[in-house]
This record gives structure tokens, C-alpha cells and sequence, in this order.
């Protein structure tokens, strides 16, 4: 493998870069790549497909860990902001503790310790907390709970109550640190915990209310909005009333829906009018074609990409036709590739996939992750093996780890997760795309 291979293949997190730092004779050579993936976030969303902490520490291990994590520990000192990189670095410093680094234990509780402070100096100046200080608390409390288990929780909750709770009870309890411990320590031990030593602490009681309202949130219902309410919600404002509607579309007989249809296209607003017919999009609402066609000549965007939705839904012989022609024009292929993903037949297949491999992949930049995900959906109604290298293509492209795990999944369903792809899966930075080969590779023994 080449470094730019290997540059390529590690910044997406696929297991052929592992395998190859495992196999190879030099796995010093790729020092640098590995030095930067550590430091810098390459993951397109972390908040779907998590952090690559395993993934990326098994790399530094392989090229030589303790000068890494030298400059993981220094980095980490040194970032207050970066949430995406806090939580990486977060991650890798975990499985460093985790074999036993104390340089990597003591520094996610000292990171632990100035965030305490640093939330207590906040709430005693009276200004508002910093919402991202709070998240890096939150997530890294979820990671220490996870190195050291519910001995750190007993000690975050007591932390929490001597230093934050007496300057804002209700405002520093934290549900996603709650619920994961549930998750992980079961909901009667979290519970009984807190019950004594409520009895013990005015603070920890009311954290432990805050939590009971929590879980009453979690399992009540909110009550559907009335048609009313839509269109009181509806100002003119983007993102004014689209949520809304969608809530009140979701459950709507046809009769009010095409109430809200209409009073969408009774309104002189065009933002007005977008946030209305956004909320209908992925209702039951007929769409007839000339009202598509009327919606795709709109000034407001938000008013096209519903037709463009609306498009995307469901085949017609003149939905193809459209696609088609955007192709032909070379004009808005994104577009195009979504609706031709759901009209596609058998003779589009080579012409489709020329289309996708024509999107610009950048980590940031660009729809890829749109015609990628379109794509998928194509190839799931084509019928049998694909034709086109389409499949792997997207694979090796994507630097979303959860658009790779379902087109992992959409390889083995159809036939096309070669041994050493799945080799290779067993090593991905995904962990869920890990644990579906381990049950492959299994299930293929045990026949």
C-alpha cells in the first residue's frame, strides 16, 4: 500500500489500514498520517457513527504509541472549544487508560477537574454557563464512567453536588449522564444510589427530582398540534413552524392535511409558504405533478428541495424522464441522482453510476453524502448482484462511517462482501460495522 493509499483509506477509517500497519514491515512509515488523524477529526458525523477512540489508538500503538500520545495529552491540555476534537481525544485517551497508561488516566481527570472548575466559576460570576463546556463535561463523564464504572459515577454525582449544585440545582443535571448510567449500571442501582444519599444531601435530592422528571419526559407523550397551532407558529422566519407541521402532518387525517396544503399555498410569504409545505413532505398528501412542477420553478429554495423530496417518493415514467434530462444537462446531479434512485431500471444502472462517481468527495465540502445515501437506495431496488463497482465504490469513498455500515450490510445481502472485504471489516473504525462481521464470520464457521 502506498502512503497515499494508506492516507486515503485511515482518514475514512476503513480496516484496510490497520491490516496493512499490522502486515507491513515499516509501520513507521505512515508515522505522520496516523500522528495527524489522531490530532485532527476526520469523521463526518460523530454524533451517529461516534468516535473512531479504538480505531485510532490501535494505529498510534502500531507506529509507536508513546510519542503520540505525548501530543495527545498536549493537545488535550489545550482544547477548550473543539467538541469534536475533545471527544476524540477523549476516546483515544479512554483505551490508553484502558491498557493501562496512567499519563492517559491523569489526563482525563484533570481535563475532569478544570472543567468542574471552570462550570463553577461560571455559575458563581452569574453568567451563563458555556454550552459546549457543558457537552465536554457531560461526554467526558460518560467516559470515565466507562473506565472506571460506577465508582465514577458515585464520584461525579458527589462532585457535582459539593461544587455545582449549590450555585444552580436544577441547572446542572445532566440526562445524558443519567440515562447512560442507567444503561450501564441498571436503573435501580442509579436509583437507589441517589435515594441515600438524597437523604444526606438537600442538592442531590433535588438532582434526584430532576432526574424523576426526566424519566416521566422520556415516556409521556406531547399532545398533537391543532391546525391552529401550525399556522400561529408560521412568521415568515426559516425553521418558524416546519417542526410543527411535520407533528401535526404525522398523525392528520387527508382532509386536514389538505387543509394545510392549502392555506400553504395561500400564503403571499414564500418563507411562509416553505415552512408549511415542508411540514407535508413525508405525509400521505397526493402531490399532483403539475403542482410539483409549479413548486420546482419557485425563487425560495426551501420550496424546491420539497418538490425535490416529494419527487424522491415515489416512481413515475416522468420523474425518470426529468432525472434523466438533469443528467444529460449535467445540471443539479445531485438532484438528479436522488430521483432517479428511486425510478432507476435495469438500463440506467452504468449511466447512474458514472453520475455518483462524477460528486466530488471532500470531507466537508460538497452533497456526496446525499448521492451516496440515494445511492444506496437505488442499488437496494435493483434486483440481484449489481453490475457496476458502485457498492465498493461508496465503501472505499465515504467518510461517514454509518453510510458505510449499511452499505456493508447492502454487500452482504447481495453477495458482494468479498472475504477480504469482510477481513478488512472485522478492523473498521465503526463498531457496529466490526460487531456485524464478527456475527458474518461466525455464522459462515458454524455452516
Amino acid at each position: 500500500m502506498t502512503k497515499k493509499q494508506f492516507r486515503h483509506d485511515f482518514l475514512r477509517g476503513l480496516g484496510s489500514a490497520l491490516l496493512e500497519l499490522q502486515s507491513c514491515d515499516n509501520a513507521q512509515k505512515y508515522y505522520d498520517t496516523v500522528h495527524y488523524g489522531c490530532l485532527h477529526v476526520s469523521t463526518y458525523d460523530m454524533q451517529s457513527e461516534g468516535d473512531r477512540g479504538w480505531y485510532l489508538y490501535t494505529a498510534a500503538a502500531a507506529v509507536g504509541g508513546a510519542s503520540i500520545l505525548h501530543d495527545i495529552i498536549e493537545r488535550y491540555a489545550r482544547t477548550f472549544s473543539f467538541y469534536d476534537l475533545f471527544n476524540q481525544l477523549s476516546g483515544i485517551l479512554y483505551h490508553y487508560a484502558k491498557e493501562g497508561s496512567t499519563a492517559a488516566r491523569n489526563a482525563l481527570y484533570e481535563k475532569y477537574s478544570w472543567l468542574i472548575e471552570k462550570l463553577f466559576r461560571s455559575a458563581v460570576s452569574r453568567h451563563r454557563t458555556i454550552f459546549i463546556e457543558r457537552s465536554m463535561f457531560e461526554w467526558l463523564c460518560v467516559w470515565l464512567t466507562s473506565l472506571d464504572g460506577f465508582d465514577a459515577f458515585k464520584r461525579i454525582v458527589m462532585d457535582i453536588s459539593e461544587k455545582l449544585l449549590p450555585k444552580d440545582p436544577v441547572g446542572f443535571f445532566d440526562a445524558w449522564l443519567y440515562s447512560n448510567a442507567q444503561d450501564k449500571f441498571g436503573a435501580k442501582r442509579v436509583e437507589s444510589f441517589l435515594q441515600k444519599q438524597a437523604k444526606k444531601s438537600a442538592y442531590i435530592n433535588i438532582y434526584l427530582q430532576e432526574a424523576h422528571k426526566w424519566d416521566n419526559y422520556v415516556s409521556s407523550k406531547a399532545p398533537d398540534p391543532t391546525l391552529e397551532d401550525v399556522i400561529a407558529e408560521v412568521d415568515g422566519e426559516r425553521f418558524h413552524g416546519r417542526g410543527l407541521a411535520m407533528r401535526f402532518a404525522r398523525n392528520a387525517g387527508m382532509e386536514d392535511l389538505e387543509k394545510l396544503f392549502s392555506l400553504a399555498m395561500e400564503q403571499q410569504d414564500l418563507q411562509s409558504r416553505a415552512e408549511l409545505l415542508w411540514g407535508l413532505r413525508r405525509s400521505k398528501l397526493q402531490w399532483p405533478e403539475a403542482v410539483i412542477e409549479e413548486l420546482l420553478q419557485s425563487e425560495n429554495e426551501d420550496i424546491r428541495d420539497t418538490a425535490i423530496y416529494i419527487m424522491e417518493q415515489s416512481p413515475s415514467p416522468k420523474r425518470r424522464e426529468y432525472a434523466l434530462k438533469l443528467i444529460n444537462e449535467g445540471t443539479d446531479l445531485v438532484d438528479a441522482i436522488s430521483i432517479l434512485a428511486l425510478n432507476i431500471l435495469p438500463q440506467d444502472e452504468q449511466l447512474f453510476c458514472a453520475t455518483v462517481k462524477a460528486i466530488p468527495v471532500k470531507l466537508n465540502e460538497g452533497d456526496w453524502h446525499c448521492a451516496f445515501m440515494a445511492a444506496e437506495d437505488a442499488l437496494k431496488r435493483l434486483r440481484g448482484k449489481p453490475k457496476t463497482d458502485l457498492l465498493l465504490y461508496i465503501y472505499r469513498e465515504t467518510y461517514c462511517g454509518s453510510c458505510r455500515e449499511s452499505i456493508v450490510a447492502l454487500m452482504h445481502k447481495k453477495r458482494a462482501l468479498t472475504g477480504s472485504l469482510l477481513q478488512e471489516c472485522l478492523y473498521d473504525s465503526n463498531g457496529d460495522i466490526r460487531s456485524f462481521a464478527e456475527r458474518v464470520v461466525r455464522r459462515e464457521k458454524q455452516s
